[in-house]
C-alpha cells in the first residue's frame, strides 16, 4: 500500500508527459532545420523556435526526437524532446518553438518550453537527432533582432551546411511552415 503511495505521488509530480513512443526510425537528412528564429521585440507573441521541413518523401512523427541547441564552443547544450505525437507529411514543415505546448501559436507543431529552460543561445548549432543518430544540423552566428535566420532555396541538408546558403529574412513573422524566401 505504501509503495503504491509512493508511485502515485511520484507520478503527480512529473512535470513532463513521457515520450509515448521510442525514437523514429529516419536517417540523416530526412529532416532538414530550414529556418531559426530567436528572440524579437519583448512585445512579440511569436517567440523563437526552429522550423524542420521533412525531405524523407514519407511521412515521420516527430515523437522521440531530440532537438540539441549548442553553444559554438561547446560549453554548454539544451536538449529538447519531442514528447507527444507530432505528424509531418512529406514535404511538410513543422515548427518546434520556445513556448508553453498547450499555449503554442497556431502556426506551431510543438512548444517546448518546459525542456527549455535557459535563455535562447546567441550563437549555436541545432542538432536534430533520432535514436542517436545525427539527423541534420544548422549553426548560425548571430540571429536578426527582427525576422529569422533562412535557409533559402530548396530545403535540403547538404545545402543548409553552407553559410552561403543561409539568409536574413526580414519579414518579422519569418515564414514558419512554408517555403522561404529565396535569398539573395
Amino acid at each position: 500500500m505504501r509503495v503504491a503511495a509512493v508511485v502515485l505521488i511520484l507520478a503527480a509530480g512529473c512535470a513532463r508527459d513521457p515520450v509515448t513512443a521510442e525514437c523514429p526510425d529516419i536517417g540523416p537528412g530526412d529532416l532538414v532545420v530550414t529556418e531559426i528564429r530567436g528572440p524579437q521585440d519583448p512585445e512579440d507573441l511569436n517567440g523563437p523556435w526552429v522550423e524542420l521541413f521533412n525531405a524523407s518523401g514519407g511521412e515521420i512523427d516527430l515523437v522521440g526526437i531530440k532537438i540539441r541547441f549548442r553553444r559554438k564552443d561547446g560549453s554548454s547544450e539544451v536538449p529538447v524532446l519531442v514528447r507527444h505525437s507530432v505528424p509531418l507529411a512529406a514535404g511538410g514543415y513543422a515548427v518546434l518553438g520556445d513556448f508553453a505546448d498547450a499555449e503554442k501559436p497556431a502556426f506551431a507543431s510543438y512548444g517546448f518550453a518546459d525542456d527549455y529552460r535557459v535563455t535562447w543561445l546567441s550563437a549555436a548549432a541545432v542538432d536534430v537527432e533520432s535514436c542517436g543518430t545525427l539527423i541534420d544540423r544548422a549553426i548560425y552566428d548571430v540571429l536578426p533582432d527582427v525576422g529569422t535566420y533562412s535557409l533559402g532555396g530548396a530545403p535540403d541538408s547538404e545545402n543548409n551546411d553552407l553559410p552561403a546558403s543561409w539568409c536574413t529574412d526580414p519579414n518579422s513573422a519569418g515564414t514558419p511552415g512554408a517555403m522561404n524566401v529565396a535569398c539573395p
